[in-house]
């Protein structure tokens, strides 16, 4: 598994993107003053965010300080760069260092941050639907934004090229084969368009599947995303989620789990019997990727009336039986829904629980105490229980490699 470094301009920057990775699973350091700290090296599947603070400094001495830091790096060290979402900042010029440092990387530059206003289209960058220069951000007194083109701040230098969101919008499968073809053109800095956090999941995820050493250059997001997958590609440990609820909420949550966690599904249908069920499972477990970062067991989406208890029944004991069958594989379960957890936890013969978080309102992280599987992590929660991002960040959280 690597390790991972994002250079920051500024320290509420370093604060965001640390907080980001956290969120993601990702064991973070954050160091605010480096040039008061021995700089101790990220470690193995751990992120180190730099405040490097170049952002108030002169072009030529922020290229020093990234360049002091990038030289006492080894080469298996993942490298990215945080900007700001409005482009302020020696974003050419810090990045330009990275690849000087790295000979055979590629910057990808995805500067949208949806959830805060910022998106990306045509290589424009926009402030809640607005060009940068039709903004307050024009009058910055440090930083005043003429264009809004990001292509233009990132010119000069090496070649680069751009992502349209027609290729962002065709898929995972484009992103890979678009920078495949820019690489063998001898590109190195690569802008993407994106106007959603799905477009940046499915940047991310077009990246991360292609062997090539990629440098993240981004507000947050992007860098997330990306790094997040790298790090599970080296971490064969897996969450288990068994799910008995049908409730539309859940479809919703279900629904926000794709593209961002690679999820191996096994579904449970009506008026299946419990051997063809258990059949069906022994052959999905021998099949399922090996880099599955979630097995979703769930009843289908019509359950027929009367057979709730038979379901949830059934539905538990092949969770039962997953974790007897691949335990070592399995970092933490999470169970929803119907009488999902009751029947489990009787059935693994667990009794008591050790109370750890509130990953959100009604949603309980814990650690079984007793019974078969005692120290593993757990979280329980209602069908009805949840923002939309609900059964997302239990999954981050049973994923952590610690508590």
């Amino acid at each position: 598994m690597s390790s991972f470094l994002v250079l920051c301009d500024d320290l509420t920057g370093s604060s965001v993107q640390s907080i980001m990775l956290k969120e993601r699973g990702l064991p973070v350091r954050q160091v605010i003053r480096p040039e008061r700290n021995k700089l101790e090296l990220p470690g193995t599947g751990e992120a180190l965010v730099i405040n490097c603070d170049t952002r108030r400094r002169p072009e030529s001495e922020a290229a020093e300080i990234f360049r002091s830091i990038l030289t006492s790096l080894n080469k298996e060290v993942s490298l990215a760069k945080r900007i700001d979402t409005t482009l302020r900042g020696h974003l050419l010029g810090e990045t330009a260092e990275m690849l000087t440092a790295r000979s055979s990387a590629v910057a990808i530059v995805v500067p949208a941050f949806p959830s805060s206003g910022r998106t990306t289209i045509g290589g424009f960058q926009l402030l809640f639907g607005s060009l940068l220069e039709r903004t307050e951000v024009a009058h910055d007194p440090i930083w005043p934004i003429s264009s809004s083109f990001v292509p233009d701040y990132f010119r000069g230098r090496f070649a680069t090229a751009h992502i349209s969101i027609t290729d962002v919008r065709a898929g995972a499968g484009k992103i890979a084969e678009r920078l495949e073809n820019l690489i063998t053109n001898k590109v190195r800095i690569v802008i993407s368009d994106a106007m959603t956090d799905g477009d940046i999941e499915t940047v991310a995820e077009g990246a991360a599947s292609l062997p090539f050493e990629f440098c993240p250059v981004d507000p947050g997001p992007f860098t997330a995303a990306f790094l997040s997958r790298k790090a599970s590609s080296g971490n064969k440990s897996k969450v288990l989620a068994v799910l008995g609820s049908t409730a539309e909420k859940t479809k919703k949550q279900l629904g926000f789990l794709k593209g961002k966690i690679s999820t191996a599904e096994f579904i449970l249908y009506p008026g299946e019997t419990r051997d063809e069920a258990f059949e069906r499972l022994y052959t999905f477990i021998n099949t399922c990727p090996a880099d599955s970062e979630l097995l979703l067991l769930r009843t289908a989406d019509e359950v027929l009336r009367g057979s709730e208890e038979r379901m949830a029944s059934t539905l538990a004991s092949l969770g039962k039986e997953t974790l007897r069958l691949i335990s070592g594989e399995i970092r933490g379960i999470l169970l929803s829904g119907g009488d999902i957890a009751s029947v489990f936890f009787e059935g693994v013969g667990t009794s008591t629980l050790a109370p750890l978080v509130e990953i959100q309102p009604l949603i309980m992280g814990g650690r079984i105490l007793d019974g078969d599987h005692a120290g593993l992590k757990v979280v329980t929660k209602g069908g009805l229980i949840g923002e939309e991002d609900g059964i997302y960040r239990a999954v981050r959280w049973l994923g952590k490699e610690r508590e």
